[in-house]
Formats: structure tokens, sequence, C-alpha cells
């Protein structure tokens, strides 16, 4: 799918740091640029600019996504310039924006080789994460995904096997989907709680806004 097709969508929804904003896709041309009107009272948009976010929609009864930069032009439109094609949305479980926690991730390339790969957590789930690395992670590779969660101030190890779903250089920087396959009980625990102080902050956020 290129982008001139995406001109008879009207309904999107915007993530940008866990806000989630309904709009309406007024302009796009060949290269991806999008126009588009939101509700005047977004709160997040007229003073956060170039900040990444995600551009969802629905086409033919299929999910789709495309990554970028959004900027504000006003106080009810938004302009994103997109970082990535147009990828399809298979994801089951809701996403959550983090700060930039660092992650390594070790993958056996070979019998007697592995990858060290350092990152930061940019989103994560309780079924996958978005990771930025500086270095593209290897389809076909299942990744020990490592990283501490901090819940409530307490530091807390977490790990788990992962493996790549989609990729996209970002001038000298990649950002990797990752899909959980393999989450010991333990970690799997650590993840839900570190989820749900997420959504706990985001609450407290928007009552404090």
């Amino acid at each position: 799918m290129n982008f001139e097709e995406l001109k008879n969508i009207k309904k999107v929804i915007i993530f940008i740091e866990n806000e989630k904003i309904e709009g309406e896709l007024i302009e796009i041309n060949k290269w991806g640029k999008m126009i588009i009107s939101v509700p005047p009272r977004t709160k997040i948009i007229p003073v956060e600019l170039g900040k990444r976010g995600e551009v969802f929609f629905e086409k033919d009864n299929k999910k789709y996504f495309v990554s970028g930069k959004i900027f504000s032009q006003g106080v009810e439109r938004v302009v994103v310039l997109p970082e990535t094609d147009i990828l399809n949305e298979r994801r089951k479980n809701e996403r959550l924006e983090t700060d930039f926690i660092p992650v390594k991730l070790v993958g056996k390339i070979s019998l007697f080789h592995k990858e060290e790969i350092n990152g930061n957590i940019l989103n994560i789930s309780l079924s996958g994460a978005k990771v930025e690395t500086s270095m593209p992670l290897k389809e076909g590779v299942f990744y020990d995904f490592q990283t501490t969660f901090f819940i409530k101030k307490k530091p807390y190890s977490f790990s788990a096997k992962c493996k790549l779903k989609f990729m996209k250089k970002i001038r000298n920087l990649y950002l990797n989907g990752v899909e959980f396959i393999e989450i010991d009980p333990l970690s799997f625990e650590i993840l839900n709680k570190y989820i749900k102080e997420l959504k706990h902050e985001l609450g407290k956020d928007t009552l404090n806004y």
C-alpha cells in the first residue's frame, strides 16, 4: 500500500506519549505528509512539538499504522511527517509509551557466536515492545530481552525471549518492533505490574492536568 491510497481515509487515531487522540485526515501527499484535524481541547499537541508518535487507521477491515514526527499547526490541526512505511497492525495488546529504558538484546547468531545489542525501550505491552538501537536486529534470530523495570521506585529484573517483527532505519538509528515469544511466570508478573503502574501514572497525569 502506498500513501496515495489513504486519500479516502477519514478517521484516524494518533498515539503520542500515551495520549490517544481521535482525528480526521484532511490532506496527505505522495510522500505521506499528513494534515490531521484534532479536537480543539487536545492538550498535548499545542505544547509538544516534534514528538514521535503513531497514526492508526483502518482500510478494507484491516488495521495499519505509520510512525513519525508530529507537529502542531495551530490548536486544531497537526502535521505528521512519516518515518516508516505503512505497516500492518497485528498487535493484540495495548502498548504504552515509556521513558527511554535501557535494554540488552542477546542473540545466538551461530553455534559459537553471540551478538549483544544495547538499546532503549520506547513502548511496551504484554506481547512485545518497540526498541531503538544503533544496530539492526536480525530476522530469524531469537533474542534474550534483558532489562530492569522500576515499580514503586524498586528495581525488578525482567527477561524474555523475543523475535523481530518489523524494523525501520531512521537516520543512524533503528526502530525494532519485537514480539515476546517466551516469558517465565515471574517475569510476566513483573511486566504486568509495570504496565499497570504506567497506566496508573498516566491516569494521575490526566487528573492533574
